[in-house]
């Protein structure tokens, strides 16, 4: 028998202070509960080891919450927003146009402070701060199964995304220190060395097994900051990419530009390419929504705007303040990565612009490191996706409780699950077609608007409400049709 400390019914385990909240990058705002709000039992290890109490949804939302403010809102719901996405809009600005990729980064942007409050909205009429509670309390139990459906897909999807990016990083790392020389290009090298098996293998054997014992971890606020790392890293490639972009603009005007071949010219406004065969347009706006979730956090957020019940307006005003800083911060490091990824290599982009092949194959040092630091970033990503994956199972089929011998189960066998995926399928872009398309758009868009509409209290006929559900309806529209082609694609 080991000793642990669990939950008896009505008090809060004290392993770790575990964080209710299905996305980690707000753990680290999460105060413990006092001493007498915490009970001791010695239980076998396989017992409960988890339970979702009321207490417990009490002091995840209020009471165990610090006051927000308006530039920590903006961070924390800017950190949700930013990832590796922000590294994939080069591919998408050669069908797109360069000035037609910004204005629906721009859109986008608006939809996104557009539904962010409308769930804050309905947060505040129903006076709830758990994103499935809300749900349940205004659009009932058969909506909230869907939600959590969503969130536990959206959570997989995630996983095996972040997955399949670790060995195309680390092997352009390798490239880009300059140990394979001898290869006149990655493609090369991978096909000789890293496109073997028994290499790759191994590899991600090594890797899951590392992730899946960070995964264990009882307290997942010894890991916020992982936060730090993966803003950081996207920070520092952001910032090489822009440093460097000019030099390879001027690479690319030098050896691949000829005036009388339109082929090596970059497009920056000819939309029409987007419309073509593959209707990239549909999945380029599922990228965007992709590059903008962040949804589920913002209800804690909006908690800790609210001092008491009766500060509805005056949080939501704080609410609406914090939400315009996130917005345009995320927007100008998007435009940012749009513009620079789009000059840096308008002709033949890599899937990730940190892929970017090195000029005249040399070493590019500062580049290494930020592949290296996403690399790492993306290590500690793969828990704070876990997290929320195993929170949703919990309260969707164990009724709120996970014991020892299950955590360990469910944990090697998720991991490693989604590595075989990782190995088999590593298309990122398509990945993150399946995410923005089957899952952002109901968990970021739709569910929103519903809750918005609903807690309202008028008819879905109401000017206001029937505007908004036809916007929500036309967003869904097109990130279902981005899946759907991305399942074409694939299978074809």
């Amino acid at each position: 028998m080991s000793e642990r400390v669990v939950t008896i019914e009505g008090k809060k385990s004290q392993i770790g202070e575990i964080s209710l909240h299905p996305f980690q990058p707000l753990s680290p705002d999460l105060r413990p509960l006092p001493q007498e709000s915490i009970s001791k039992e010695v239980i076998p290890t396989n017992e409960v080891i988890y339970k979702k109490t009321e207490l417990d949804k009490r002091t995840t939302s209020r009471a165990n919450k610090k006051k927000s403010t308006i530039m920590t809102a903006g961070l924390l719901m800017t950190n949700a927003c930013l990832g590796t996405t922000i590294f994939t809009f080069a591919v998408k600005a050669k069908s797109f146009g360069l000035v037609w990729l910004l204005v629906a980064a721009v859109v986008v942007a608006f939809v996104d402070y557009w539904t962010i409050m409308a769930g804050a909205k309905a947060s505040s009429r129903v006076e709830e701060d758990d994103y499935s509670e809300i749900t349940e309390k205004v659009l009932g139990k058969k909506m909230r199964a869907v939600l959590n459906f969503m969130l536990i897909v959206y959570s997989y999807a995630c996983m095996m995304c972040f997955l399949a990016l670790l060995y195309p990083l680390f092997g352009r790392f390798i490239q880009t220190i300059g140990y394979n020389n001898k290869y006149e290009s990655y493609d090369d090298f991978l096909s000789d060395k890293m496109g073997k098996l028994y290499i790759k293998i191994p590899f991600y054997v090594g890797v899951s097994l590392a992730i899946s014992l960070l995964c264990l971890i009882d307290d997942i606020n010894k890991l916020s900051f992982s936060s730090y790392i993966g803003v950081g890293a996207v920070a520092y490639s952001l910032l090489v990419v822009t440093v460097q972009c000019p030099s390879y603009y001027k690479y690319y005007k030098k050896t691949v530009y000829v005036e009388e071949d339109k082929s090596t010219h970059a497009n920056f406004k000819d939309i029409s390419q987007a419309f073509k065969k593959d209707l990239d347009f549909f999945k380029g706006m599922a990228n965007l929504f992709a590059a903008y979730a962040c949804h589920p956090n913002i209800f804690p957020v909006y908690a800790g705007f609210k001092e008491d019940k009766g500060d509805r307006k005056g949080g939501l005003k704080k609410m609406s303040l914090g939400t315009i800083f996130a917005v345009f911060l995320t927007t100008g490091l998007h435009i940012l990565s749009i513009v620079c990824s789009f000059l840096t290599d308008p002709i033949t982009p890599e899937d990730l612009i940190i892929y970017r092949k090195n000029k005249n194959n040399g070493k590019d040092i500062p580049m290494a490191i930020a592949k290296l630091a996403v690399f790492i970033s993306l290590i500690f990503t793969v828990p704070s996706c876990y997290f929320s994956l195993r929170l949703s199972i919990a309260n969707s089929f164990l009724k709120g409780e996970v014991t020892t011998k299950f955590n360990r189960i469910f944990t090697f066998s998720s991991i490693f699950g989604c590595a075989v995926v990782a190995i088999l399928y590593d298309k990122i872009l398509n990945y993150l077609s399946y995410i923005g398309g089957f899952t952002s758009v109901f968990i970021c868009y739709l569910i929103p608007v519903l809750l918005y509409i609903k807690s309202s209290g008028k008819a879905i006929s109401y000017w206001k409400n029937l505007i908004q559900l036809i916007l929500a309806i036309i967003l869904s529209i097109i990130g279902v049709l981005a899946g759907i082609l991305t399942i074409i694609d694939d299978v074809a």
